[in-house]
């Protein structure tokens, strides 16, 4: 039996491949990348003895060169506090050490800009805002509690 790694191909719905497309846009990897990953990480769940992984690609140029860089603890941590006494069923799974991973704490940042413009604008805030913000939030902590899950 060969070793070398083979292709196969899938079918997904529209939501499906919406979904997969926007976690390989936020792991800034492609979209095969995400899905290998996805499926690796479903096969071992079930019992799976795997191989290690193919050896990860650069992916889109344009990606290469682009490079994370986390926000400032200390401006975020009353902020923080702040969002987290405001949803917390939403972040009951978010790390007490976000700045530990680039990943949540941009994500994190984003949502307490968000949420200070909403804030900001009051009642003049667009209602269609404040419902993507709360979708967005929803989205943010099914990762989060299926991140958690993982690490168990």
């Amino acid at each position: 039996m060969s070793t070398a790694a083979k292709r196969i191909a899938i079918s997904l719905g529209v939501g499906e491949r919406d979904a997969l497309q926007q976690l390989a846009h936020e792991a800034g990897e492609p979209i095969a990348t995400t899905a290998g990953r996805l499926v690796r990480a479903a096969l071992v769940d079930h019992g799976a003895r795997l191989d290690s992984p193919p050896a990860r690609r650069a992916g889109p140029p344009r990606a290469r060169g682009a490079k994370r860089s986390a926000p400032a603890a200390g401006a975020l941590t009353g902020s923080l506090d702040a969002l987290r006494a405001r949803y917390p069923r939403e972040l009951r799974h978010l790390p007490a050490d976000v700045d530990g991973d680039t990943y949540l704490a941009e994500q994190t940042a984003a949502f307490i800009e968000w949420r200070a413009r909403l804030d900001a604008a009051g009642t003049d805030a667009d209602p269609r805002e404040v419902l993507a913000f709360g979708y967005e939030l929803d989205s943010f902590a099914t990762r989060l509690q299926d991140r958690a899950r993982r690490s168990r």
